[in-house]
């Protein structure tokens, strides 16, 4: 089936709000967190800034990721969300940025870029973080794809 689904009943949801600053890194940041808060689904947002960010992208043809792409300079969130769920019995963050910089061959002097985030360094960066208490939401390879995706129960509209 192209489509699951899951009716998530919460026990409770727990809103946090944050900063993560002075060269931590986002995923090392939010594994802390949902360790130390037994945290098992959860979804974040961020702004701010940071210093390096490395994307990874995902050859949907191949089945296969391409080589990162690194940048180490100051950059501005623009939008920045994720999921934290399980893999394996481990937290798992993900993350998607869009980021800003300034660059005088850009039209307007401001590029944006963005994609799937595999590692990022924050200067100053505040997010929100709600949990989903009462709900566990594991990763398992997807076949169809080669990705490790949520493990959702098939959905079946009729």
């Amino acid at each position: 089936m192209p489509i699951t689904l899951a009716h998530i009943n919460t026990q409770s949801t727990r809103v946090f709000m944050g900063t993560i600053t002075n060269g931590e890194a986002i995923h090392d940041s939010f594994v802390k967190i949902a360790d130390a808060e037994n945290i098992h689904a959860a979804t974040f947002e961020m702004l701010g800034g940071l210093t390096e960010v490395e994307f990874t992208e995902y050859d949907f043809i191949n089945k296969i990721r391409k080589p990162p792409l690194f940048f180490k300079r100051p950059l501005e969130i623009v939008s920045g969300h994720g999921t934290i769920s399980r893999l394996e019995n481990e937290a798992h963050v993900h993350t998607h940025l869009t980021l800003s910089f300034r660059d005088e061959s850009a039209p307007h002097g401001i590029a944006v870029i963005g994609g799937h985030v595999s590692r990022a360094i924050a200067f100053a960066v505040e997010f929100t973080l709600t949990v989903y208490d009462g709900e566990r939401v594991n990763r398992q390879m997807h076949k169809g794809t080669g990705l490790n995706l949520w493990g959702l129960a098939e959905f079946d509209s009729e």
